[in-house]
């Protein structure tokens, strides 16, 4: 564990390096110079945060020498399962930042909608495995919270097979917690920091 510390810490040093250098290039230097700079506070006040927290993670790792990298163990097969999981997560990244604020035959692909389909698929690709196991317990705690609407859902769902019951109440709660993010970070950073989101 301490040699994945020490790596990760690297890796969230550069990333907080470009985040500081990016946000240090919008108006007002970040935002610390020039009142109206809140474009740059962003992207610089993140970048610090991750700094400070990767050089404390990189500082444990070398504690426990973590750093030393030689005779690293070969991949077993939770290894590559978790490695795959890893290229997957920045696939889906890459691709989401990639396509943030593109044009597709004259249609804007607006922030919340596609914030909501990334979130959307990453929740239920990361717990579709899982459903079973946690879609009883999430749905006890809502029929307990919520007991008319639980009622109401559970007769508009009653078509839906036992079996396939998990699956589609993972797709309702991931679709709820994807649109609510979206919205509010769309939101928070318009009306609050008055960033023009792409």
């Amino acid at each position: 564990m301490p040699r994945a510390d020490f790596l990760t810490g690297l890796v969230l040093l550069a990333v907080s390096a470009l985040l500081i250098g990016e946000g240090l290039t919008l108006p007002g230097a970040g935002g610390l110079i020039m009142k109206g700079g809140e474009p740059g506070r962003v992207p610089l006040f993140l970048g610090l945060v991750i700094a400070a927290m990767a050089i404390v993670l990189v500082v444990r790792a070398i504690l426990q020498n973590g750093h030393r990298l030689r005779g690293i163990e070969g991949f077993d097969n939770e290894r590559k399962r978790a490695f795959g999981r890893a290229l997957a997560v920045a696939a889906g990244g890459t691709l989401y930042v990639g396509l943030l604020g593109r044009n597709f035959s004259g249609a804007d692909l607006d922030y919340a909608l596609l914030t909501f389909g990334f979130i959307f698929t990453f929740i239920v690709i990361g717990e579709w495995k899982l459903a079973p196991e946690i879609a009883g317990r999430r749905w006890q705690a809502f029929d307990r919270r919520a007991p008319a609407t639980a009622a109401w859902i559970a007769e508009k769902l009653s078509f839906v097979t036992r079996a396939r019951a998990p699956h589609v109440w993972l797709c309702i709660t991931a679709a709820f917690q994807a649109a609510f993010l979206a919205i509010v970070v769309a939101y928070v950073f318009e009306k609050q920091f008055f960033v023009q989101l792409p």
